[in-house]
């Protein structure tokens, strides 16, 4: 501890920002991470992800704490190291929005001068530190090996190493702690996985037969991340995830907890070929439900599948937009309430439901 303090109080904070609270603030809430006090320690944290990164912004502070957490990370004495991961991945990439909708490539991004200078230099930092990651990767703290599989999505460029590495914790994570292998399981994709991959598809088609269903919509968003037209076994189970998953996914990084969204982001990059099973998949679930039940998000799935967002009445339809129609006049779709009347109508159904003959 006493070298470690010696580290961090021998960087000319004072120097990196122009904020005089955090030149003081910064250095002491970087010390505060191996308080023994917990409340101190998530208190550090907090400060530390409201000064490091604003807006999605990052500074010369910022990239200038790296090292000190990746500390963190390496000490099994340190509390709540886990934290760390997650300020890291924050400090890499800022908006994981972003990230997930645009799907940026960081050679682009480094190649155009941009006025936020310091966030592609952050993100070569934390790249930098790979190699520390992956020995996380195998940490005994099943929190510290998840919240570093969710870090690594974010690193296409070393694919060649995170993806191999990743396939490992998905192939051998135990049951008792099978959150760490879905997150995993996503974080490969999105970091480079290639559906040529043989021993990746071979772990995530294992976790697709698995009992925990966080654990099989995990999978299912990653092979449809690799494949646009995915078995219709798949998409069945990415839709499961879209209509069941709970807000928040318990033990689920991406998004704060919010699977359904990343289910709904991978629906929407699926092969226009895959709508047809996409219809009949929703068309059987909208007939199992009744009039009154909350069932909003699987009408407006239905409609998304087959149906452009439009301002015009639509006068001549397909036999596939043909068949929604009629499932949603049989399901009585237009008594669910305003909101839903509103959704078809956005995509150019009549409001009350009347259609021409």
């Amino acid at each position: 501890m006493p070298e470690r303090t010696h580290m961090v109080d021998a960087v000319n904070w004072a120097s990196l920002t122009r904020d005089p609270r955090a030149s003081t603030g910064v250095p002491a809430a970087l010390h505060a991470l191996w308080s023994a006090d917990e409340f101190l320690r998530r208190s550090a944290y907090n400060y530390l992800a409201g000064t490091l990164v604003q807006q999605g912004s990052r500074f010369p502070t910022s990239i200038a704490a790296i090292p000190f957490l990746i500390d963190v990370i390496a000490d099994p004495a340190a509390g709540d190291r886990f934290g760390a991961c997650q300020l890291l991945r924050l400090i890499a990439i800022g908006d994981e929005t972003y990230w997930l909708i645009e799907r940026p490539d960081p050679a682009a991004l480094r190649a155009v001068p941009s006025p936020e200078q310091w966030d592609m230099a952050a993100y070569d930092a934390v790249r930098a530190r790979i190699p520390a990651f992956l020995t996380a990767l195998t940490d005994p703290e099943p929190a510290v090996r998840m919240h570093t599989a969710h870090l690594l999505a974010w690193f296409p460029e070393e694919r060649h190493v995170v993806v191999p590495a990743l396939t490992r914790v998905i192939e051998s994570e135990p049951g008792a702690h099978v959150e760490v292998a879905a997150v995993a399981a996503v974080a490969a994709a999105l970091a480079g996985g290639v559906a040529a991959d043989r021993a990746l598809t071979g772990a995530l088609a294992m976790r697709l037969a698995g009992p925990v269903p966080t654990e099989r919509w995990a999978a299912a968003i990653a092979v449809a991340t690799l494949y646009t037209r995915p078995p219709r076994e798949v998409i069945d189970q990415v839709y499961e995830c879209l209509l069941e998953a709970g807000d928040p996914v318990p033990n689920w990084p991406f998004l704060e907890g919010d699977m359904r969204t990343l289910a709904a982001l991978s629906l929407s990059r699926l092969d226009p070929a895959t709508a047809a099973d996409r219809v009949e998949l929703l068309i059987r679930r909208l007939r199992k439900t009744r009039p009154g039940q909350e069932r909003t998000t699987l009408i407006g799935a239905l409609v998304d599948a087959v149906f452009p967002r439009t301002t015009t009445l639509i006068s001549r339809f397909t036999d596939l937009q043909l068949a929604v129609v009629r499932a949603l006049i049989e399901a009585d779709a237009w008594g669910d309430g305003p909101y839903v009347v509103s959704l078809l109508a956005a995509a150019g159904l009549p409001k009350d439901g009347r259609f021409q003959s």
